[in-house]
């Protein structure tokens, strides 16, 4: 068998990602209250390791949906007709999702009704930076999100490789972002933003995107990151 390189394994992983969330209402659902999980935390006051346990019960939850409906695509692909012993197969695997957003709605209250209870820091700029990058974490996960809706709705281009907005050029720029905001250092800054555009040039150098791609993922990854921080320092 021919040997698939990793950026094709990357792009087929993240093509059922997207027939997932594209058919199945659930993984909307799943996503939808993700994000709203991991903007809350944004203004809570919630420590590394309970931000870990969020984001490996949110991971769970999708993984279990997606190997939910590749399991009910391959019985539907075997079964011409309704059988007994496909029906347990599509109960035994909506089950695992039950199952596993059960524990993950138990993490959620277990850590954000105590942090909602939480009296809120008053001095925001010090909480950053003492919890800046968890908060640089929730950051990357919005901009793929942001990213993958966009190659989504162009209809072009794969995970890794050109579509509508660059992913690279939004990471890129985003962290360039981030650096500046957290070290409100002008020098640090300059550096950062240079090799966001170096990597912006590589994407176009490689014909991976055109510029206004490039334009569009760098300008996501600002927008993003500036009002993330904004928010907090409200």
């Amino acid at each position: 068998m021919k040997k698939i390189r990793f950026t094709e394994s990357l792009n087929n992983a993240v093509t059922g990602i997207t027939y997932a969330l594209k058919t199945e209402r659930n993984m909307k659902i799943h996503v939808i209250l993700a994000i709203c999980v991991l903007l809350m935390c944004l203004w809570l006051d919630i420590d590394r390791a309970e931000l870990a346990v969020l984001i490996l019960a949110i991971t769970a939850v999708i993984a279990a949906e997606i190997i939910n409906t590749a399991i009910e695509t391959v019985v539907n692909l075997l079964t011409i007709s309704a059988h007994p012993l496909a029906k347990i197969a599509k109960d035994l695997s909506a089950g695992a999702v039950l199952i596993a957003s059960i524990g993950a709605c138990g993490c959620g209250y277990l850590i954000l009704i105590p942090a909602i209870r939480r009296p809120v820091m008053t001095d925001v700029a010090t909480r950053i930076k003492e919890h800046f990058p968890h908060i640089v974490v929730i950051i990357i996960f919005l901009l793929l999100i942001a990213v993958a809706v966009f190659k989504y709705f162009g209809k072009k281009g794969s995970f890794t490789q050109g579509g509508l907005a660059s992913g690279h050029a939004a990471l890129a720029f985003g962290a360039s972002t981030a650096i500046l905001l957290i070290t409100q250092n002008t020098t640090a800054g300059i550096l950062a933003l240079a090799l966001a555009l170096l990597v912006t040039q590589s994407r176009i150098e490689a014909k991976f995107h055109e510029v206004y791609e490039t334009i569009i993922g760098g300008l996501l990854g600002i927008l993003f990151t500036v009002v993330v921080f904004y928010l907090c320092l409200k």
